[in-house]
Parts: structure tokens; sequence; C-alpha cells
């Protein structure tokens, strides 16, 4: 800075003397100056713009949890009309592509630490004839119908738009009671071991849910349903909510939260801490 200062008092020294604008060499050093700050500063706004997104999908996750847990709380119900992340085939909503950046519908392919969520889950059912009492725990828990993901749909944050009734006569539309319920299921052991660390008991089962637009707590215990920070529609971007299902067909219990990536809280805070820039980070 002090060499930019001499060389902007020797430019105005000669513009009194009758000269005006700088030397050749005078604007190559300025450029040197400015390219170097840039180089220092240019990282830091990246790494801070990582740390801004780590930070605000951890405080969604956290408050998702909240959110839903209050309106169970309030309604003596979990949300209805949550996203299936099953497609109208009853397939599992997976990317188009195995390249993450050239998908256009599906769960990211893409993974966190090493995982991708398309990969831990599976889709399951839960079936009268076997195990009634799972479909027995889903529904008393509130959840009377899903929306299925059409692929049809461009933007796949907003592609989950089939209804499927999980009860008769659900909301009204006069459907007979199903046989079976199409679930994604998570199965993954890497997941499965952040969201419930003492581990899955005889008789328990996990189930996938993303939180769409279109489900009941909007407006009660949510504003809005949120997406990834960037999540631009080529792929589902919303949050997912896991909830435990028991043999007993006792209700289903809610156990985390997750981005669409598979990132549980503890995670997206660690990948915060690590985002910042050197002497910055917290914990």
């Amino acid at each position: 800075m002090v060499v930019a200062r001499n060389v902007w008092r020797r430019s105005v020294g000669r513009r009194r003397g009758g000269r005006s604008g700088f030397t050749l060499i005078e604007l190559v050093v300025v450029m040197v100056i400015i390219a170097t700050i840039a180089g220092f500063v240019i990282p830091q706004i990246g790494m801070l713009g990582r740390s801004s997104d780590m930070a605000a999908t951890a405080k969604t996750q956290s408050d998702i949890a909240n959110n839903v847990q209050l309106f169970f709380t309030l309604q003596k119900r979990y949300p209805q009309g949550l996203d299936s992340l099953l497609d109208t085939s009853g397939a599992l909503y997976s990317s188009d592509s195995t390249n993450g950046d050239t998908q256009t519908r599906g769960l990211p392919y893409s993974g966190a630490d090493g995982t991708r969520l398309q990969a831990q889950l599976v889709a399951g059912q839960l079936a009268n004839a076997t195990n009634a009492e799972y479909m027995r725990s889903l529904t008393r828990s509130g959840f009377d119908w899903v929306y299925d993901h059409d692929t049809a749909v461009l933007n796949s944050n907003n592609s989950a738009t089939t209804f499927r009734g999980l009860i008769a006569d659900a909301n009204g539309t006069g459907n007979t009671a199903p046989s079976t319920i199409n679930v994604a299921e998570l199965t993954g052991t890497a997941l499965l071991a952040k969201l419930v660390p003492q581990g899955l008991k005889s008789g328990e089962r996990v189930v996938a849910f993303g939180v769409g637009p279109r489900n009941s707590a909007i407006s009660k215990t949510l504003t809005n349903a949120p997406t990834y920070p960037g999540s631009d529609g080529k792929y589902y971007g919303r949050y997912v909510v896991y909830f435990k299902v028991y043999a007993t067909g006792e209700r289903a219990t809610l156990v985390g939260v997750s981005d669409s990536y598979g990132r549980t809280p503890d995670y997206s805070q660690q990948q915060f801490n690590e985002s910042l820039p050197d002497g910055g980070r917290q914990g």
C-alpha cells in the first residue's frame, strides 16, 4: 500500500509539472498490488459462502425437527402430505445420472462424507400380509397420505405431486385401504449410525419422507418447506425427516433430520467449522 501511495504522489507531482497519467511501469506495479490483494480476498469469500451454507443447513435441520415435533404435540399426529421420496412406479426417486453435475431430477447423486443419501435408502414395503403392525405404527401417527414424485416434472423440488392415500378414504378421496404401503426405507449403516446411534432393535425400521411444500404443517408450525441453499431444482433439495416404526404397532417416533445429501446437523456443523478461515474455527 505504501508503494501504491508513493506512485500516486509521483503521478500528482508530474501532473502539476505539466505531465498527466501513469507510466506503463507504474500501471504494472498497481495491477500487481491489486492482483496480490485479490489473491488473499477471493478465497476467503469462497470459504465464507460455504460457511454460510453449512450454517444455514444445520440451523434449518434443527428448526424442522423442532417444528415437526411441535406439530405432533399440538395436533397429536405428524404432518400429512409429506413427500414419499418414491416415484409413481414405487421406485426410489433416484438421480437420472451417475454424475451429480449433469443430473436433471431425483435425489442428489453427489454425497456427503463419502455417502449418498439415495444409496442409503431402498424402496421398501409395509404389507398387511406380513407386517400389518408396521403399517399401523405408521398410520396411527398421522400419516394418512403422501405425495409421490412425478419424473416428468422438471423441477425436482416440486415434483411430489401425485397423491397417494395410506388409509381408507384419505383426505375424503374415497380410496380403499391399501394392502401395502410403499415407503423409502433407511437401511444404510452410515446414516443409521448417526440417526440411531444405539442401533435398531428387533422389530424396528426407519422410514424417510421429504418435507415438501404440500405437507399439513405449512402455516401451522412451518412457514414454508425450505430447500438446501443453492438447490436449483435439478436435484431434490428439500430436507428429509426420519421416523422409526415398530412391529408392535406403537406410534412412529421422529429420530432425526438430514438434508437431501444425507448430512445430519452434527456433520453440517463440522463442515461449517472446517470451512472457516484459519484462526476462525469454532470448537
